[in-house]
């Protein structure tokens, strides 16, 4: 971090980010070094068509900048173009990479890109049509993450296109009938549980299935049940009913206000719940973050969007105060991994901004300034793209690491252009694929 002294202000650090990130052929001979990779499975931080880091995602952050100038549209072109001639042979997987991450630059750059647009727009609902057949094909019992999350799954690429227009509102209604059955309970092994139970079998890396043998409830925003709900939220303030939504929608929303634990600070809520942590719940503490994509933050803003959709005034208190107690816990208990948005502070700041200006809450308003500070903090105006990204040096994650990595990632979930959309207060709908709005 740079000292008091050399901070910059919001405002420069916004304007050097958006500097360092203007050249695609620049960004991508940086972040693509062979030397640039994270120590888990030693992957690349440079994902041309993915919105985490990406150039969608680095063209996410010059649609906000031109909505107030429009100098900055060319910079966004520049992106977009050279993201378009890299899609021919690509297939859609999920909202964040391939044709749904471009998709939603595109959208945030309307009305231009009227062509391009109406190629992706039908490129993303087919493939939406052929995941959710496959995914209603499955008989056995539980869900892989690609069959719900926002990520990888069906929430992330239906909330993308309920912003694409009526001509795949049917897609979009489809997918919603599908997750509504999702949420029904199922009865594994005699015991009845939600149907989002993610077995052994489906999790997405070997060490998930030796954590939870028996399978497991995913909690947070990104990978877990508050994306769907998430949804349904934006679905049904959006005029989007299908049968039934309202009581998936009561029964995820309750789900995750009893699973919140209690500790001397207050309320939060647990990343994931092996089986025998949903099914004889205790009160033992469990791992937590205050991020985006697990813990309270993501968790309360779906929650919240939710209490609004339905009118249950309870429910928004209950994300408040869960939101409040984050924001006053010791910041070592936050658990956070740097500026960016997925792990670190932009994503707490944007969930914060996004709830507090929501329900007009004083203590939230008044911690945004504090988050704004700590997260500029992190800027270092000799590091390639301002605000690096810090991953764990071991392989166990944070839970064995002895420090940071220091990565440069351009993108919007992972890197230097969602921190300095998060730092602009004039910011948009940019956040639509985080499922805040």
């Amino acid at each position: 971090m740079t000292g008091a002294a050399q901070r910059l202000s919001t405002a420069e650090a916004v304007a050097l980010v958006a500097h360092r990130l203007a050249d695609p052929d620049a960004v991508a001979a940086i972040a693509d070094r062979p030397d640039n990779v994270e120590p888990i499975y030693g992957a690349s931080q440079w994902g041309p068509l993915t919105l985490a880091n990406g150039l969608p995602g680095i063209a996410l952050l010059y649609a906000e900048l031109a909505a107030t100038d429009d100098r900055w549209s060319a910079v966004a072109h520049r992106q977009v173009s050279r993201a378009a001639e890299l899609m021919s042979s690509q297939a859609a997987n999920g909202l964040y990479a391939g044709p749904a991450a471009l998709l939603a630059a595109v959208l945030r750059l309307q009305p231009h890109y009227a062509t391009l647009r109406r190629k992706l727009i039908a490129w993303v609902a087919d493939d939406q049509r052929t995941r959710l057949e496959a995914c209603a094909a499955r008989r056995d019992l539980g869900v892989s993450w690609a069959h719900y999350d926002v990520v990888n799954g069906l929430s992330g690429t239906a909330r993308l296109l309920l912003d694409a227009g009526p001509s795949v509102h049917g897609v979009v209604e489809d997918t919603l009938r599908y997750l509504v059955t999702l949420c029904e309970p199922i009865t594994v092994d005699g015991v009845r549980v939600p149907g989002w139970w993610v077995p052994a079998e489906l999790q997405p890396v070997a060490r998930d299935a030796e954590q939870y043998p028996r399978g497991d409830f995913n909690l947070g925003l990104a990978h877990g049940i508050a994306g769907p709900l998430a949804l349904f939220a934006a679905a049904l303030d959006r005029g989007h009913e299908v049968p039934r939504q309202r009581d998936a929608m009561r029964r995820i929303a309750t789900w995750l206000l009893d699973r919140r634990k209690h500790d001397t600070a207050g309320v939060y809520w647990p990343c994931r719940l092996s089986w025998d942590e949903e099914t004889h719940p205790g009160p033992e503490p469990v791992f937590t973050r205050a991020a985006w994509c697990y813990g309270a933050p993501g968790v309360v803003s779906a929650v919240h969007q939710t209490g609004l959709a339905l009118g249950e005034s309870q429910w928004c208190a209950a994300a408040v105060e869960g939101l409040r107690t984050t924001v006053d816990r010791p910041e070592n208990e936050w658990n956070l991994d740097g500026p960016t948005v997925c792990h670190g502070y932009a994503g707490l700041l944007q969930i914060v901004r996004r709830v507090g200006t929501t329900s007009g809450d004083p203590a939230l308003l008044a911690a945004i300034p504090g988050l704004v500070d700590r997260t500029l903090s992190y800027a270092t105006p000799d590091a390639p793209f301002v605000f690096p990204h810090l991953v764990p040096d071991s392989p166990l994650g944070r839970h064995a690491g002895t420090g940071y990595r220091r990565l440069n990632v351009a993108g919007m979930l992972e890197g230097a252009a969602g921190v300095a959309c998060a730092l602009l207060p004039s910011a948009g709908a940019w956040d639509t694929a985080l499922m805040l709005a």
